[in-house]
Order: structure tokens, then C-alpha cells, then sequence
């Protein structure tokens, strides 16, 4: 009997990790910026795109005074404040800088729509150093997402893309799932897997997040090879039972049982494996490989433990297990309960088959009628059989006999119960001659 996992990748995916993108307050631009004398030039860098204006004292002054209502939680007084600032003539760079402060005190409060709108005055604002163009661009990307526009934050982050040398692997990570969230699965896949590569280039752990983004990419392109892969990577680096369990069922849909009851054990023996649904799985891929001793004893035990309901589709099941294990006298007990609990007919079969094996004819009959009375078997020839085989042992072969017509109006079985008739028959026959010549 093969008994298989149901829902092999259904467990996968019932929500997607939504990588969760830090987004900071455009502090780190404002907090590198000094004040210089009007008359001073900026320092000379060794690589600079553009010539720059500076930031004057007098400007810094108030919009740091700003920025500190804002982190007061003064917002009303803070925009006040900038808005002072907007009547006072200043250069491209002092302009930019005082829509960077407002960008900063919307996001503070929360106001990402105005914040957005703050960090497109200082892209558009002419002559801005690189490097805040650059920190901006990054910054409206993250907003765009934390409003789920994603086509937009894509076009920033892709704008930024254009102006760095050497992006690091957290912007690989949001480019994929921005792309990602478009439904753009292809063109995730080499983001993602450029920054868990960088990541481990470094000598670095990949993020759980990362693994789970890279995860659902494989999901959605179907590509179950790679994500047996990546879920080796998540059980590995971060053992989970919802891990193992999803593994075990990819190795399901490649059709790699071997593999598919292995990562289910290395699960229950790291003491992963609590919920019901993941025991129950255990104990039918161990069916499914032919070990029903020890797929009888964790359903055994979880009900004992009370992780398992003692249902009656459970007992069942540990029925079936103690059965194909021959354990009779463990299994007449279990599938006496679940016959009881569901009567069910498919439960008073079982029943029956037990006690045919333990050739207990009278029990064996009672549950075999039981079990043809209650009906919506699968297989109602198999019941027609047995109740012919239990009768004969029984030795009332014309009722053995109606058993086995019965058996043979279903096509499955018509062959068998042909056989069946023409040993009924000749047995019939030899009895005859034994009783006239006697």
C-alpha cells in the first residue's frame, strides 16, 4: 500500500516574504554636510562629476535648527521654519539641501507622499553633488515601495543603478523584489542571486529574507530543482520546520521519495517537526517507502503527546500502519476505534482484513457485512471477494458462491472471482463423489 503526501507543494507559498526595505531618514547627507564661508571653495576629490556650491553658515544654521524641532517632534514648527528658509534667495545646493530637510521631516511624520515629492525637488534641482543625487534617488526608490508603487520605485532605483560603480548586494535585494512584486520573475532571478553571491563572496551569511525572496522567484518559475536548492540552504542556515517540510515536498514534486522522507526525519530528529500536518507526513512517507513500524509508533506517539488527534481518519491511518507492520493485535484495537468514531464502511473493511489474517472468519464477517451495509467503499469489489473468501473458510459455499457473483458483475474483479467459482465448483463436485462413494 503507497501512501503519499498530499498537496506536495501546496504548503509553499501561501504568502511571499515582502522584503521589508530599511528606509532611513535623509539624515546621512545632512549629517556630512559643513558649512562653508561663502567666499570658501569645497575640498577638491579626486573623482568629482560636478562642481558643486556650498552650503553657507548662516543657511546650515536654519535648517539645523529644523531638523532639531523635527526630532523634537515639532513637525508644524519645523515646516514653519523651512518655509522661512524658501523666502530667502540661495544657491542650487542651498536649495536642494532645504527640500532634503523637508523630506526629512515628512518622513518623520510619516507623510511619504510629501517626502516623495520633497526628494523629486532636490533630483530636479540643477548642480547637485553626485553623491546626493545619488542617496536621494536610493531614498525615493524606498519610498516608492513602502507605497507599493513599484513601477516607480523601479525607475529610481534603476536611475541610481546608472550612477554607481559598484552597487552593493542590498540594492541587487530591493531591485528583485521590486521586480519581483511586477510579476518581472525572470528578471529578479539575477538580482537575487548576485547579492546571496556577493554575500557569500564576503565570507557572509545570506539574510533569511534573502533566501525566502530567492525562494518564491524559483516558486513562480517553476524551476523546483533550483528551489530544492535554496530551501537546503534556508533548512540549513536557518532550521525551521516550514523549511524541511517545504523541502520535503519539492522533493515530492521531482518525484525523489528517498530524499522526500529524508529531509522529513532529519526535521523530526532535530525536534522541528510539533504540528500535526508535518507528523502525519512523517508517518506517510515512512508508509510510502514500505517502514510502517516506525510510522506507526510517531503516530503512536503524537497521540500520546496529544500533537495528534486521536480522529478517526488518524487512527486509520495508525491502523493501516500496525496492519502493513502485521502487528494484528495493535491494529484489531486502533481500527476498532476509527471504525467505531467514523463509521465509515472503508474503517469496517479494514477491520475485517485484520481479522482475515488472524483467520477470526466470524469477526471477520460481521465487519465485511458492516462495510458492504454502509457502502461508499472505493473498491466494492475487494469487499464482494473477501466476504466470498471468509465464507468459504467458513464452509457455506453457496452463500461463498453469491459473494463471488457479486464480485464478478465489476470488471476489476471479474477475473479473480471466475477463479474463484470454478474451484467453488469443483470443490462442490469433489464433495459429491466423496459423499457417493462413501
Amino acid at each position: 500500500m503507497t501512501i503519499a503526501i498530499k498537496h506536495p507543494v501546496a504548503v509553499l507559498m501561501t504568502a511571499v516574504l515582502v522584503y521589508g526595505a530599511t528606509l532611513v531618514a535623509p539624515m546621512t547627507a545632512w549629517s556630512q554636510t559643513k558649512p562653508q564661508a561663502e567666499d570658501q571653495a569645497p575640498a577638491v576629490e579626486k573623482k568629482r562629476v560636478r562642481r558643486a556650491q556650498t552650503l553657507r553658515p548662516h543657511i546650515y544654521k536654519k535648517l539645523d535648527a529644523a531638523r532639531a524641532l523635527a526630532d523634537e517632534k515639532k513637525y508644524s514648527e519645523a515646516l514653519d521654519a523651512l518655509n522661512a528658509v524658501e523666502k530667502i534667495k540661495r544657491n542650487s545646493y542651498e536649495q536642494a539641501m532645504t527640500h532634503n530637510m523637508f523630506a526629512y521631516v515628512y518622513f518623520n511624520q510619516e507623510d511619504y507622499k510629501n517626502a516623495i515629492g520633497a526628494y523629486k525637488n532636490v533630483v530636479e534641482t540643477k548642480n547637485i553633488p553626485e553623491s546626493l543625487e545619488q542617496t536621494t534617488l536610493y531614498s525615493l526608490a524606498k519610498l516608492y515601495l513602502i507605497q507599493e508603487d513599484y513601477k516607480n520605485a523601479l525607475v529610481q532605483l534603476n536611475n541610481w543603478f546608472a550612477m554607481v560603480e559598484k552597487p552593493n548586494a542590498e540594492a541587487f535585494i530591493l531591485r528583485a523584489q521590486m521586480q519581483f512584486q511586477l510579476e518581472k520573475y525572470q528578471q529578479a532571478l539575477p538580482d537575487v542571486k548576485k547579492a546571496i553571491a556577493m554575500t557569500k563572496e564576503q565570507g557572509n551569511q545570506p539574510k533569511e529574507n534573502w533566501l525566502l525572496l530567492e525562494r518564491a522567484v524559483y516558486y513562480q518559475n517553476k524551476d523546483f530543482k533550483n528551489l530544492a536548492r535554496c530551501l537546503q540552504d534556508l533548512s540549513t542556515l536557518y532550521p525551521k520546520s516550514q523549511y524541511w517540510v517545504q523541502l520535503a515536498a519539492v522533493y515530492s514534486e521531482l518525484g525523489q521519495p528517498l530524499k522526500e522522507l529524508a529531509a522529513l526525519e532529519t526535521a523530526h530528529e532535530q525536534g522541528l517537526l510539533n504540528k500535526e500536518s508535518e507528523l502525519v507526513n512523517l508517518a506517510q512517507a515512512l508508509l510510502g517507502q514500505e517502514i510502517p513500524y516506525k510510522a506507526a509508533a510517531i503516530l503512536e506517539d503524537g497521540m500520546k503527546d496529544k500533537k495528534i488527534e486521536a480522529s478517526a481518519k488518524n487512527l486509520s491511518l495508525l491502523g493501516d500502519a500496525w496492519m502493513l507492520a502485521k502487528e494484528y493485535d495493535k491494529a484489531i484495537v486502533v481500527m476498532a476505534k476509527a471504525a467505531e468514531a467514523s463509521q465509515a464502511g472503508k474503517d469496517f473493511y479494514k477491520l475485517a482484513q485484520i481479522h482475515t489474517e488472524r483467520q477470526e472468519w466470524k469477526q471477520a464477517l460481521t465487519n465485511v457485512d458492516k462495510a458492504l451495509k454502509l457502502g461508499e467503499l472505493q473498491q466494492p469489489y475487494s469487499a464482494h471477494i473477501l466476504k466470498g473468501l471468509i465464507l468459504f473458510n467458513l464452509d457455506d459455499l453457496p452463500y461463498a458462491r453469491d459473494s463471488f457473483e457479486e464480485a464478478q458483475k465489476f470488471a476489476e474483479a471479474e477475473k479473480m472471482a471466475d477463479q474463484w467459482l470454478r474451484y467453488i465448483d469443483g470443490e462442490q463436485k469433489r464433495r459429491e463423489y466423496m459423499a457417493a462413494n462413501n
